[in-house]
């Protein structure tokens, strides 16, 4: 029955809905009436006047007064002066920085302050004649001695004592007139219409007097009331009755059968203030009564009422703050859109387009939270209906609606979060539901399949509106809506794959059929584009659609051949759009390709990672770390016509770093040991997190804000992965310690696991120091120092091992592996030596004498003590002969430099 009730309850909503709406379209037929007739009049006296002036003889002018502004101006005038009605109270507006209709503004907020100082007591007695009709309903009169239908009769004849005496003093003396009744009518009934509602609630919530439909109709009456007395009263009634009737639920209290029964009548509440609202044109009082019906719905939400009953509540304000502000079943909001408001543009949006957008906003998170919070598979896919309805209304109900064109992306990002929620472990209802085990029998789920569905139904939506605005030769906006048409149901069928893996539930043949079925929808769209009518522009719009094509045929075809199939087909979508921007000059184009290369890097590294590409087959890797780099190679070298580029830059970046971790990969493949934690496993673990950091500081080349903070952040926190795993490779897993574990040097000499676990490193810092140019000097020194202790660990260890073994545990030093330090040392002073000569480079001419200065104090300090015999002789005579000619190679340099200096 509360079911029956609650529809009942909904069509008397629609019914109020309806009959404001006719009210408020003839009252404005009545207002442009008389203000045709007051012109027509007017312009009847002027001819008149006119032939007087014709019959008498010209008087000389003496000082004609300015002439009064007209006192009838075109509708389109009208409708605007209607919707910012307060220019002249905000200087900047007439600058056109800001709209009139702006609510919270420092002026507005004095006047309150100041109205609140001089009528303290006026509020104070409205809010306890409001109370008095509240507590009368809750506890009754004198203790309990009236029955609880004597209580309620109570409080409505209270209530419409309160409106009749406030209705008489505003007849006889106004109010919003200064004087001593000023704003008093709209204080007594605005206390009066809170005790109304709060009897009519009590009747069913605390007595259950009433079924709940039987409340609704009377909560209805009551709304209808306060509507039409809000357009005859000030401000202060609407505040105050907007107020106390939200508040009245909560301070009844008790509890009721049908608590969703709430849920419509602030929506109820919502209506009156929109409908007081929509004739005052006072905008502040719309803002209110959406902000507070909205936190009281949502307080509702969190005390666990139906949450089904919400959704319908979030429905239904999102189309009042659409309808009602504009008066118009197809809203036409102009102006600034709500995204170009973030973005900085000026003058910011009409008030109608900010509370619309707001509340679509509003809506399309709630949707989020309920889907997150549900338990059942009915109830995320009553959310997700939800968000497709407010995204087919966006797309198409209101294409008239120019400055609600960019609001479609509300709802389509909270879809997009629904289906990504459902997927965080534990997983969600639907998400399980559909990946529950099932008979042979039973039939293949259509969960996906039919969220597709509407998404390629939403792309359609959005052809419609990119045809659109390519009639009306507006190109900036039809290739957006060519890029959100070729993006939407791609990009979900993407999601799937990257979230939901659904080939696991419906077969790799089944899956790719879906793809395929997208790919026919996105060329049938690259086809009608190609025939339309145009040089440049159509062309342009039908690659986007190509583009989506081909990508969806990538990954139908490699879903068929391996598990590197989403990572693949994003590169080749990458590549598609790298052409497109080179061929038309599309820089918009260039957010697809970081996101895009920003995804194939988290699949490569994270999910499923260099974990699965130690694990899978051969050519399966091949194909994703080898093809998804080729193809961002590619990218890279065709956007060579944006070298400074963000873009450019991820691409540059995505690419360095994923051939480094796909040597890394190869290199743990070629060990032929599952061996992660071991010296050479940390060394190529560590070197993919380095790779990582190091990408994120590369990519601050491009982009500040934000967007900086966050690459700054992402490469703190892969830097201190990759600190951790290299100090547990340099002390628990080192061979020389082995501490843990028995950690023997693999493979050959030279080309061992030494190698692996070192040189990677060595190169990673050393690439770092080279690449990160951009950065503080003292970072790259860092690097530098990094790259030359890592390239001495590895010459120093291999020493080792071709002495000692596999086994560089084993204790002490020998003399013959002493003297090769010596000599290794010395050897690499000479070859900075020459280096520097080459690069004329006074840095490293000094590293080379400070190698020198090294190898003469490990000499004299080490090797005295520790070698003996004819091996001290040869490294005393050694160490002179090599100094001997260290000396000789260095004149030789000055001198020559001295000569070009000289000659220069």
């Amino acid at each position: 029955m509360d079911i029956i009730f609650g529809f009942v309850g909904l069509g008397s909503v629609l019914l109020v809905l309806a009959v404001p709406y006719l009210l408020i379209a003839q009252v404005g037929l009545r207002r442009r009436l008389r203000a045709l007739e007051e012109t027509m009049s007017d312009l009847r006296a002027d001819s008149a006047s006119q032939r007087i002036d014709d019959a008498t003889p010209p008087i000389p002018e003496i000082a004609r007064p300015s002439q009064p502004a007209p006192k009838a101006a075109s509708v389109k005038q009208a409708r605007a002066e209607m919707s910012e009605p307060d220019a002249a109270a905000s200087p900047s507006a007439a600058r056109g920085q800001v709209p009139r209709a702006f609510v919270f503004r420092a002026d507005r907020i004095a006047a309150l302050g100041r109205w609140l100082r001089d009528n303290w007591a006026l509020a104070v007695a409205g809010l306890s004649m409001a109370l008095a009709g509240v507590f009368m309903v809750q506890y009754g009169v004198e203790q309990g001695l009236l029955t609880p239908v004597w209580r309620v009769t109570g409080a409505l004849i209270l209530g419409a004592a309160l409106i009749a005496v406030g209705e008489v003093i505003r007849r006889r003396h106004g109010d919003e007139t200064r004087g001593a009744t000023q704003s008093l009518p709209s204080v007594l009934s605005g206390a009066g219409l809170v005790s109304l509602f709060a009897g009519v609630l009590a009747a069913h919530a605390l007595y259950a007097l009433v079924p709940a439909g039987t409340a609704l109709l009377g909560l209805v009456a009551v709304a209808a009331v306060a509507i039409v007395l809000g357009w005859f009263y000030g401000p202060v009634l609407a505040a105050g009755g907007i107020i106390g009737a939200t508040a009245a639920p909560f301070l009844l209290g008790g509890s009721s059968e049908a608590p969703w029964l709430f849920y419509y009548y602030f929506a109820l509440i919502a209506l009156a203030g929109l409908a007081v609202d929509t004739v005052k044109r006072w905008a502040w009082v719309s803002a209110l009564v959406i902000v507070v019906t909205m936190l009281a719905a949502s307080g509702l939400y969190v005390m666990g009422v139906e949450a089904v009953h919400f959704l319908v509540f979030l429905a239904l304000l999102s189309a009042m703050a659409l309808v009602i502000p504009e008066r118009r079943l197809m809203p036409r909001h102009t102006g600034t859109p709500i995204l170009g408001m973030v973005l900085g543009q000026r003058p910011w949006p009409e008030f109608p387009t900010r509370l619309g957008g707001g509340m679509v906003i509003a809506a399309s998170i709630g949707a989020v939270v309920v889907a997150a919070d549900a338990e059942t598979v009915v109830l995320v896919w009553l959310a997700l209906g939800l968000l497709a309805l407010m995204l087919g209304g966006a797309l198409w109900w209101l294409r008239e609606a120019e400055g609600l064109q960019d609001i479609a992306l509300a709802p389509a990002i909270a879809v997009a979060l629904v289906l990504a929620e459902q997927a965080a472990y534990p997983f969600g209802p639907l998400l399980s539901a559909f990946r529950a085990p099932r008979v042979p029998e039973s039939g293949m789920p259509l969960t996906v399949t039919v969220i597709l569905g509407l998404a390629a139904l939403a792309s359609l939506l959005a052809y419609g509106r990119m045809q659109r605005a390519a009639e009306v030769s507006a190109p900036g906006p039809a290739i957006l809506w060519a890029i959100g048409a070729a993006m939407f149901a791609p990009g979900m069928l993407l999601m799937f794959e990257f979230l939901w893996q659904p080939a696991v539930v419906l077969g790799a043949y089944v899956w790719a059929l879906h793809a395929l079925a997208l790919a026919a929808l996105m060329t049938g769209m690259a086809a009608r584009c190609h025939q339309a009518a145009g040089p440049v522009e159509p062309a342009l719009r039908a690659a986007i659609f190509g583009v989506a094509a081909l990508t969806l045929i990538a990954l139908a075809l490699f879903l068929m051949l391996a598990d590197a199939a989403l990572t693949v087909a994003l590169g080749v979508m990458v590549l598609g759009t790298v052409v497109i921007d080179r061929r038309h000059d599309l820089p918009l184009l260039g957010w697809v390709v970081q996101v895009g290369a920003v995804i194939i890097g988290y699949r490569l590294i994270v999910d499923p990672g260099v974990f699965w590409g130690i694990d899978a087959a051969t050519v399966q890797v091949w194909l994703a770390y080898g093809g998804a780099t080729a193809l961002l190679g590619a990218s890279c070298w065709l956007m060579a016509h944006r070298p400074q580029s963000a873009a450019r830059v991820v691409l540059e970046s995505a690419v360095w770093t994923l051939s480094a971790v796909f040597a890394c990969v190869l290199l743990f493949r070629m060990m032929g040991e599952d061996r992660l934690f071991s010296h050479w496993g940390l060394g190529l673990l560590a070197t993919i997190w380095v790779a990582s950091a190091v990408n994120q500081l590369y990519r601050m080349k491009a982009g500040g804000g934000l967007i900086r903070a966050v690459r700054i952040g992402l490469a703190c926190v892969f830097g201190l992965m990759g600190a951790g795993v290299m100090l547990l490779q340099a002390t628990l897993f080192n061979p020389v310690f082995d501490l843990l574990s028995n950690e023997r040097v693999l493979g050959p000499p030279l080309l061992d696991s030494l190698a692996v676990a070192y040189l990677p490193l060595a190169v990673a810092f050393g690439v770092a120091a080279w690449r990160l140019a951009h950065l503080p000097r003292l970072l790259r020194m860092g690097c530098v120092a990094l790259t030359a202790g890592y390239a001495a660990a590895y010459a120093t260890l291999e020493i080792r091992r071709l002495w000692r073994g596999p086994d560089l545990s084993v204790p002490g030093v020998t003399q013959p592996e002493l003297y090769s330090y010596t000599v290794a040392m010395l050897a690499v002073s000479v070859a900075l030596l020459l280096f520097a000569f080459a690069r004329r480079s006074v840095v490293l001419r000094k590293l080379a004498m400070l190698g020198v200065a090294l190898t003469v104090a490990k000499v004299f300090v080490i090797d005295t003590s520790g070698l003996s015999g004819l091996i001290r002789v040869m490294s005393f005579m050694g160490l002179g002969l090599g100094l001997a000619g260290l000396v000789w190679l260095n004149r030789k340099m000055s001198a020559q430099w001295d000569r070009a200096k000289g000659s220069s």
